[in-house]
Parts: C-alpha cells; sequence; structure tokens
C-alpha cells in the first residue's frame, strides 16, 4: 500500500475513482551542473532498498526524520538523529519503523554516511533518492531486476496518512531525543 494514489478517469461513472498506484523496479539517472543522483521507484520494500544500498558504506550514518504532516498535533518539523548510528542500529531503526516508512505519506526520511560516502532520501512520493557512487548503485539495481527508465509519479494524485499509523508517528518522535528544526522549503509539505 503507498503512500499516496493515482487518479483514474472512471469509465461509467462521472466521478474518478481513487486507484492505487506502485512504481515498476526502475532507476533513472539525474545529471545537473553541481551533482548527479539516482532516482529510484520500487514496487515495494523500499526500506530493505535503502538498507541493502547503505550496506557497503563505511559509516557511520545520521538519520533525519521530516515530519511534514502530523495527525496528532507534533509539530511538523526536520528530527536529525542525536548521535552518529553503525549499521546495525540503522538496520534497526528502518526495520522497526519499516511499514510506517513506506506505507504512509506524512514524512521523508533521509539516510547519510557520514563519511560521505552516499545519501539516500525516501520521499512522501516513494522515491529514492541515491547519491554517492551510482555505478555501483545501478549494478547492484540491475542484478536485482530493476530497469533503467523514467521515474514518475501520476498526476493528480494524493498522499495518505493512515490512522493505523498514528500511533507509529510518537513512538519514531520517541525512539531518539532527536534535533528539532524548521521544515525548509525545499521539503515540500
Amino acid at each position: 500500500m503507498p503512500s499516496y494514489v493515482k487518479f483514474s478517469e472512471g469509465k461509467s461513472s462521472s466521478v474518478s475513482q481513487p486507484t492505487e498506484f506502485t512504481f515498476p523496479n526502475i532507476w533513472e539517472r539525474e545529471t545537473y551542473p553541481e551533482y548527479s543522483r539516482l532516482l529510484i521507484g520500487s514496487k515495494q520494500h523500499e526500506v530493505r532498498r535503502i538498507l541493502e544500498l547503505c550496506r557497503p558504506l563505511s559509516g557511520p550514518f545520521g538519520v533525519l526524520y521530516v515530519l511534514l504532516v502530523s495527525r496528532l498535533g507534533n509539530e511538523p518539523a526536520r528530527y536529525q538523529s542525536p548521535a552518529p548510528i553503525d549499521y546495525d542500529d540503522l538496520e534497526l531503526f528502518m526495520y522497526t519503523f519499516q511499514e510506517y516508512f513506506e506505507q504512509d505519506g506524512r514524512h521523508a526520511i533521509w539516510v547519510s554516511s557520514l563519511s560521505g560516502e552516499g545519501q539516500f532520501i525516501f520521499d512522501q512520493h516513494n522515491y529514492i533518492f541515491a547519491y554517492g557512487d551510482l555505478d555501483r548503485m545501478t549494478a547492484h539495481l540491475s542484478a536485482e531486476g530493476y530497469t533503467e527508465g523514467r521515474v514518475t509519479v501520476p498526476s493528480p494524485h494524493s498522499h495518505h496518512y493512515h490512522v493505523q499509523f498514528d500511533e507509529t508517528e510518537d513512538e519514531v518522535l520517541g525512539y531518539w531525543p532527536w534535533f528539532k528544526s524548521p521544515l525548509e522549503q525545499s521539503d515540500d509539505p
């Protein structure tokens, strides 16, 4: 269940019905004057994919949890992990909240290797933005059955904030004594 839906045209009705959208397993290389990155769309298991791409990095890692919308009255903000963590702690955190991260659209999660080897952003559209050794990453993705192509979210679309994850929102915010800072314009709530 992705965090957003596509609106398709109803054939027998004048009202559009929301339908679930998932990416095919696909990646796209984006090149800009200052940097290059991969844009990755996964059918499922985005958290596992991020962790697989982090595994060969030396670490330690930092986590930034970006709460864009709260159903509980928590402050939409950027929540930075208070200390560097090793891969095992990263894996524990990410798998503890995997369903929430993958199935709810109220947030984005950033994982960075503090050595500068890589950064991964899993946003509210279920995109994974990957920075670092792109050749290594594309080889890994290709070995996992991903193909190169255009990665886009349908338009129009809507984001879902599921009631069953409300308690999890509080659990994430209570996981560490996060450093909180305001949302930035680029966070696009």
